[in-house]
C-alpha cells in the first residue's frame, strides 16, 4: 500500500480515471472531494491551498498526496479539525448515498468495503466491516489517508441516517503501528 508524506507540495495535475478494479498506481482522489473540502472548509485553508482548490474538476481524478496534505494543513491548526471535516462532508453527502440504495446506518456499515473500493483508486488499501448486531459495528481501514478525517466521515454518514448517540473507538492505529485502524462503532436508531 502507498504511504504518504505527511506534507508535500499540492500537485493537482489530472489523471485519467482509473479502471475500477486497477489497484495499481498511486492512491487517487475524485475531485469531488476537494470541491466539498473547498466548500465547507475553506476558512480552515491557507491562501495558497484555497487558489489550488478553485482550480478543480469535480470529476477528475487527482493523487491522494493533496488529500493528506491538506489534511495534514487541518490537524496543525486542530488535531480534531480533520474528523470534524470529514463529518461534515459526508453528512452532505445524505441524498447521493440514498441515491445509491442506502436507507439506514446498517447499509452505510455494510456499503463501506465496496464505497472506498468505488471512490479511492489505485494503491489505496482496503476497508473490511462487520455488523456485530443492532446499532454495533467493527470497521477495520487499511488505507494510507487521515484516519482521524475517515473516523470523522464514518460518523457523518451514520448520523445522515439518523443515527444518534454515534460512538466511534479507535482501538488500534496505523500510526501508533498497528496493521490497520480499527473502529469500534455503536449508534442508536430513531423509531420510523
Amino acid at each position: 500500500m502507498y504511504r504518504f508524506q505527511p506534507k508535500a507540495p499540492l500537485d493537482f495535475t489530472p489523471y485519467p480515471e482509473p479502471a475500477l478494479d486497477d489497484r495499481s498506481g498511486p492512491p487517487l482522489s475524485q475531485g469531488y472531494i476537494f470541491l466539498m473540502i473547498a466548500t465547507l472548509a475553506s476558512e480552515h485553508c491557507s491562501p495558497a491551498t484555497r487558489a489550488a482548490l478553485a482550480q478543480i474538476e469535480g470529476t477528475t481524478w487527482y493523487h491522494g498526496q493533496n488529500l493528506e496534505t491538506i489534511l495534514t494543513e487541518f490537524e496543525e491548526q486542530d488535531p480534531s479539525l480533520p474528523a470534524e471535516v470529514g463529518k461534515n462532508i459526508y453528512y452532505a453527502l445524505q441524498s447521493q448515498f440514498r441515491a445509491m440504495g442506502l436507507n439506514t446506518p446498517s447499509d452505510v456499515i455494510t456499503t463501506l468495503p465496496a464505497m472506498w473500493h468505488y471512490a479511492t483508486r489505485g494503491d489505496s488499501g482496503v476497508w473490511r466491516s462487520t455488523l456485530l448486531g443492532p446499532g454495533a459495528a467493527r470497521v477495520e481501514l487499511e488505507q494510507p489517508y487521515n484516519c482521524r478525517f475517515e473516523h470523522g466521515a464514518l460518523h457523518g454518514a451514520l448520523e445522515a441516517f439518523d443515527a444518534t448517540d454515534v460512538v466511534i473507538d479507535h482501538r488500534q492505529c496505523m500510526r501508533n503501528g498497528a496493521t490497520c485502524c480499527v473502529l469500534e462503532v455503536r449508534w442508536s436508531e430513531q423509531a420510523a
